[in-house]
């Protein structure tokens, strides 16, 4: 089934479809702007989302503290905020990984098929198909991850993707849409009716700080580009008489680091397959993700459950010289490996104990990245993400709806992890289950947001 949906048959779609639930629920707009960090979110570079905080107060809440999963790329987190799941529940551990297949290289994580965690597209139209869901996607390859696979997963109704968008709207090296044209695509889409569920990603942000540097010129102009989208929303949410029962939620995936070379570090890039070579260490497969890198062990299976006595000294290897790579701060193992400390012991809150995640996984220093000695273009970038450095995120929950309440002082900063289950609690819904029907433990599920919905929507 193709991953987009042409815009005339969705607005067919959106403008026949009547809503069959119950008059007091919201409608919910969920925006996720990628790369927005935390310290990009203030109310001067963003005046439009902070209004919002002055405007309707009484039912505006907004963390700066929130935070992403690790690691802290695009893939995994958009996973997270639509299933509510840890990686390594819904199994997207990077933006690539190695599938430990001899002779297979890298591969992107990036194909609905792989997430093993339904999606709250999945859950609404398989339990509510009453419900009319909309995704506009401004990178391409988030339309393919939320896109629908054969008794697996279920697209959104409406899928609208950066390849509709028309060549001068969209960027012409990565193929993502601009905000602009993305925040119009979607107004065009829900103009005649109204969805009960909207993703919209906005990615000039990401774009830029990429290529630009977090703190450059052209990052501000994106920040505020995206601030501008987010109000062409709310204005049009306000002139149709909508904000009254929506509920906005605007976030990002992940923050951002500056990789310019400077004194101190005059070499931000960490090539440690070289390094690997040099010292005659083989045997393994490496995986650059930004700010982290999986190290798999080549006679390692996806099953097993313990490092073999043949391979440990190998990782055993791996990991020292790691240890005396400049840029390089942790070095953890998924698996008991000697001397090596555990990532669920160092970092129990990140749950990557998932076979995609390495054997071993470095995590680079704040302002280093990790990159494929072959690829030029990651190692010329000037902002990256993947380390716990781009954790801090920005949340704001906003809307005309009378179920939401402005957050109490003291209220816990929440996780990505809890932006599905509070959209589920506001739509009805279920929460997402494992596609093989095995139960979710409960430390791999997020949580609705504590103190933003008023006492009657909490669930109890």
């Amino acid at each position: 089934m193709p991953p987009v949906r042409w815009p005339v048959a969705a607005l067919l779609l959106l403008g026949c479809v009547t809503r069959a639930s119950a008059l007091d629920r919201p409608h919910v707009y969920l925006i996720v702007v990628d790369g927005l960090d935390a310290r990009f979110a203030t109310a001067a570079r963003m005046p439009r989302l902070f209004e919002l905080t002055t405007r309707d107060p009484e039912r505006t809440s907004t963390f700066l503290d929130a935070r992403a999963v690790m690691p802290t790329r695009t893939d995994p987190n958009h996973v997270s905020l639509l299933t509510g799941t840890y990686p390594e529940a819904h199994g997207i551990t990077g933006n690539s990984y190695w599938s430990r297949a001899p002779d297979a290289l890298p591969a992107r994580l990036d194909a609905a098929e792989l997430i093993a965690v339904e999606t709250l597209f999945t859950v609404a139209e398989t339990t509510e198909p009453s419900l009319v869901t909309l995704g506009v996607f401004s990178k391409p390859k988030l339309a393919r991850l939320f896109a629908a696979v054969p008794e697996r997963q279920r697209a959104p109704d409406v899928l609208w993707s950066a390849d509709l968008a028309s060549p001068a709207g969209r960027d012409r090296i990565t193929g993502y849409s601009f905000d602009y044209e993305t925040m119009a695509a979607l107004l065009a889409l829900m103009a005649s009716a109204e969805p009960d569920l909207t993703v919209v990603t906005l990615s000039d942000v990401d774009r830029t700080a990429h290529g630009r540097g977090p703190y450059s010129d052209d990052c501000e102009r994106a920040v505020a580009g995206a601030d501008a989208a987010i109000g062409r929303l709310v204005d049009h949410l306000r002139a149709l008489g909508r904000w009254e029962h929506s509920v906005l939620i605007v976030t990002a995936d992940h923050g951002f680091t500056a990789l310019a070379p400077t004194p101190a570090r005059p070499y931000p890039v960490i090539t440690f397959g070289r390094d690997l070579l040099r010292a005659h260490v083989s045997g393994v497969h490496l995986v650059a993700d930004g700010g982290v890198e999986h190290v798999y062990a080549d006679a390692i299976s996806a099953e097993a459950t313990a490092i073999g006595a043949e391979v440990e000294p190998t990782l055993t290897s791996v990991a020292a010289l790691a240890r005396d790579t400049a840029g390089v701060s942790e070095v953890l193992a998924r698996l008991p490996v000697g001397g090596v400390t555990e990532i669920g012991s160092a970092h129990p809150d990140w749950h990557l104990d998932h076979e995609r995640t390495g054997d071993l996984l470095l995590v680079a220093a704040p302002g280093y990245e990790f990159v494929d000695p072959f690829d030029p273009v990651d190692a010329g970038l000037l902002g990256n993400h993947g380390s716990p450095a781009e954790r801090a995120v920005p949340l704001v929950v906003s809307g005309g709806y009378s179920g939401l309440r402005h957050a109490p002082p003291g209220t816990p900063a929440p996780v990505l992890v809890d932006v599905a289950p509070t959209i589920a609690t506001l739509l009805g819904l279920r929460l997402p289950r494992r596609l093989d029907g095995s139960p979710l433990a409960a430390e791999l599920v997020g949580h609705p947001f504590v103190g933003v919905l008023s006492d009657a929507q909490s669930p109890h």
